[in-house]
């Protein structure tokens, strides 16, 4: 592997069955603070071991998840309760805990990147999900309007603490969300994991958690070789996101299921242009319907409408990966473990989507 000339983004990664007590997290931290402020997403309340942990620590603050909490305008707000919370001079030996998704930990990350210049950071994600992507690599972001990431900075968690006991809890629908960025892992590594996810069960949680190890070690793979995003590497991890993003905001699909449909795209249009031969197109689409359980385009719209070109188009506008006006870079692959970024024109996009019967003639 390539060895970068940046800083680490690696965070120190813990797996635990329970939720820490103030003394494991000071262990962590390698300090006892002063102040520990955790933010944590109110619908956990309810979760009876987040509630009684919740009251050993005097400084908390609850808020409802989801990426109205990223907006821009909504951030000096909490920013001001927050610090009503921590009492009129709090103390630079300090560190906030996040408990909760991926928008939750793109809020506190931010906001621990900016408070008092930069505070330490300890990140207790509780879905999948975040556990195996968002968490890692330090990007912290808020949204501007309807537009989102588009603000941010990159700011690596001191530690990142996964609770096998709340992600026990999950829904088979939040499941299926995690399952779509781990096939997206396989495809970016390929290799073992790649091998290790073919022909696997995917319908029980420990199918998860046996391999989320591997997954988030794949992803700090790939951040050190372009911790920030300057030479192209990272954006790997956008594999499958392109039309994911544009479903996930038109439809309400959850994430990784988004993603999910977007890695088929990715691997019908690379296959399209003559990047895969036709026995690991066929493999890498087993990999995915199989891992995650999606719908083809024709199932999906029996029960939803087809988006115009003018809807897609408006989304599309909206990704951070358009290079300009007509153009965006597009990961395709070439084999298992051989991601590539392309850049191509919006309307070659629209056509695939169109081949592939994502939007209406």
């Amino acid at each position: 592997m390539k060895t970068s000339k940046f800083p680490s983004l690696r965070s120190q990664v813990l797996f635990l069955e329970d939720l820490p007590g103030i003394k494991k997290i000071s262990l962590v931290l390698g300090f006892e603070p002063e102040q520990i402020v955790v933010i944590y997403d109110k619908k956990l309340y309810a979760h009876p071991n987040v509630k009684a942990w919740l009251k050993k620590f005097p400084l908390s603050y609850g808020v409802r998840a989801g990426e109205k909490l990223k907006d821009i305008d909504y951030f000096p707000l909490h920013l001001k309760k927050i610090m009503k919370v921590m009492g009129p001079s709090a103390p630079q030996n300090m560190c906030f805990v996040s408990l909760g998704g991926g928008s939750l930990g793109d809020f506190v990350g931010f906001l621990a990147s900016i408070f008092k210049r930069g505070v330490p950071l300890i990140h207790i994600p509780t879905t999948f999900l975040a556990a195996m992507d968002s968490a890692h690599g330090g990007k912290t972001a808020l949204n501007v309007g309807t537009v989102k990431n588009q603000v941010g900075s990159f700011y690596p968690a001191t530690a990142v603490l996964i609770i096998q006991s709340l992600l026990q809890t999950l829904s088979k629908k939040q499941l299926q969300s995690a399952a779509g960025e781990l096939m997206k892992m396989g495809l970016i590594k390929g290799g073992e994991l790649g091998s290790a996810l073919q022909g696997q069960s995917k319908e029980e949680l420990k199918w998860l958690w046996d391999f989320l190890p591997q997954a988030i070690e794949a992803k700090y793979e790939v951040v050190e070789r372009d911790p920030f995003e300057t030479q192209g590497e990272r954006q790997w991890l956008n594999l499958g996101h392109s039309l994911g993003h544009i479903l996930e905001a038109h439809y309400g699909l959850a994430h990784g299921t988004a993603v999910a449909h977007g890695l088929v795209f990715s691997i019908q249009w690379s296959f399209h242009r003559g990047y895969l031969k036709a026995q690991d197109t066929e493999d890498m689409l087993h990999l995915v319907r199989e891992g995650t359980g999606i719908s083809s385009p024709e199932e999906f719209f029996r029960q939803n409408k087809k988006m115009s070109l003018k809807q897609m188009s408006k989304y599309l506008n909206q990704d951070k990966k358009r290079i300009d006006r007509s153009h965006l870079s597009f990961v395709f692959l070439s084999g298992w473990g051989r991601p590539m970024r392309r850049k191509v024109t919006q309307e070659s996009f629209f056509t695939e989507a169109r081949r592939q019967g994502w939007i209406s003639f």
